[in-house]
């Protein structure tokens, strides 16, 4: 894999998920990462019975085709399907990052239910459409769409596998194409665990160069480089690395530029760093002030949050929020001054908020809901902001818990921490525990400050004067730019 290749998806790709315009097919090597068989290893059984080696059979749907003319019918081929793929396996680390990404629409050509249930593991909605007729219903809102387009192991009268299968998939599957190839067109796909001896794969990348003859649109693919442990001799190593490095030259063809691994255990790392990139753009504000404190501090506080949230809005990133008293409204007014002056909202892709339901007077909060809230804010975000964190305690300003309780859910889940510690409160609190800790504050797994600007962002005076919080908002955002570009 070349550097400029790795640059490129490193950069380009978590981009394009950040817009709203990042897709993914997911391929047969991500299944055999959580102890699928492969297709030469589905149909080894099948092959022994018809006194064929399928490790020789280059057309594995061919095979399936035999048995079926072999057997009048399709049942044997669907049994072993059902016995090999039906079975829970557990869900590899590749499937929770997926499930993980602002992804809307995945693709893939397997058969079995790994991200369906990844994606319920977490309680995210999914809708599979794994027969045409599903692309007629009413989609969840809010819910990711993961097109299975040779079906799926839950519908084994419906799945894509002998010849037939393919030479009639266009007359039989073929509602699935336009929008295939539509995703093509307007958005930018990652193409993960896929294999140029995957009858699938081919499939595909026909429809790809059947849609666009000249200058395809750019994808990406990670693809696994062949091993000498693969083979049992040099020769067949040899060869088949020439036909690798052949074949990922012709990928171009078809828009595709290969990002090449040593082996599938590898994809979770370069996932992660996709995961980092896409986070660092979503910035959580924490923070609260007593509304009926009044006079000039809260002022100040209530502009500092303001200049940040319009900051937040004004470089692109995305405001993760839970509305919290004072500086959550603050925050938000910003954000949303600075998406109407450029000319559009944008709320949908942009704001990512989770209000927390305030009690009526005299109840206590739902304590259990809020920290739910408070967990879910801090998944969304790679970088968290506290500004103030305080509350009235007999006509006294205290320390209020539940910031401290978002920086340390914070900490936990690997955000990115920023106190402002000239804001007072539990910004401070905050800032006093970093200070000096081990916690690391440069390169790309800095997750605080470095002791010099714990202290710059902790001048009080920064506060007073507009030419003042204008600098601290300065320091903030060269902060979360170094960050950014450590990632």
């Amino acid at each position: 894999m070349t550097k400029a290749a790795l640059n490129r998806f490193l950069t380009e790709y978590p981009a394009a998920l950040n817009d709203g315009v990042g897709a993914i097919f997911v391929g047969a090597g991500v299944s055999m990462a959580a102890g699928y068989p492969s297709w030469s290893e589905l149909l080894s059984d099948i092959a022994i019975e018809l006194e064929v080696d399928s490790k020789n059979v280059h057309d594995l749907a061919a095979l399936a085709q035999w048995s079926i003319l072999e057997s009048g019918g399709a049942t044997r081929v669907r049994n072993v399907i059902k016995s090999e793929i039906g079975p829970e396996k557990p869900i590899p680390e590749t499937v929770e990052i997926i499930s993980r990404l602002p992804v809307r629409h995945i693709w893939t050509t397997n058969y079995d239910r790994l991200i369906e249930r990844a994606f319920a593991s977490i309680s995210r909605p999914l809708n599979p459409i794994s027969s045409p007729k599903d692309l007629a219903l009413r989609v969840t809102p809010g819910a990711s769409l993961l097109y299975k387009m040779h079906g799926s192991v839950d519908r084994l009268d419906d799945v894509v596998i002998s010849t037939d299968d393919y030479e009639l998939f266009r007359s039989k599957r073929g509602p699935y194409l336009p929008l295939f190839q539509a995703h093509l067109t307007s958005m930018s796909m990652l193409f993960i665990g896929i294999s140029f001896t995957d009858p699938n794969i081919r499939h595909v990348l026909s429809l790809i160069r059947e849609s666009f003859t000249e200058a395809p649109p750019e994808h990406f693919a990670i693809v696994r480089a062949p091993q000498k442990t693969d083979f049992a001799t040099e020769g067949e190593f040899a060869a088949r690395n020439a036909q690798h490095k052949l074949w990922t030259k012709d990928l171009k063809r078809y828009g595709l530029l290969a990002v090449e691994v040593n082996d599938y255990a590898e994809i979770p790392a370069l996932l992660r760093q996709i995961e980092k990139r896409v986070a660092a753009r979503r910035v959580w504000v924490s923070g609260s002030w007593p509304v009926e404190r009044g006079g000039s501090e809260s002022a100040d506080i209530h502009a500092l949050a303001e200049d940040i949230g319009r900051r937040i809005g004004e470089t692109g990133r995305h405001l993760v929020t839970g509305a919290g008293l004072l500086v959550g409204s603050a925050s938000l007014s910003g954000f949303l001054g600075a998406l109407r002056q450029g000319g559009g909202w944008d709320l949908e892709r942009r704001l990512i908020a989770r209000p927390f339901p305030q009690p009526l007077a005299e109840a206590q909060p739902n304590r259990e809901e809020w920290s739910a809230l408070r967990l879910e804010l801090a998944r969304q975000a790679g970088i968290a902001i506290f500004i103030g964190g305080a509350k009235v305690v007999e006509d006294k300003l205290d320390v209020a818990e539940g910031v401290e309780q978002e920086f340390e859910i914070a900490k936990s889940t690997g955000v990115f921490l920023l106190p402002v510690g000239a804001s007072g409160g539990a910004a401070k609190t905050i800032t006093d525990m970093l200070f000096g800790s081990e916690l690391p504050s440069s390169g790309q797994d800095a997750v605080r400050p470095t002791d010099k600007e714990l202290k710059e962002l902790s001048a009080p005076w920064l506060l007073d004067n507009k030419d003042g919080r204008r600098k601290l908002v300065s320091l903030v955002f060269e902060i979360i730019d170094r960050i950014t570009r450590a990632a």
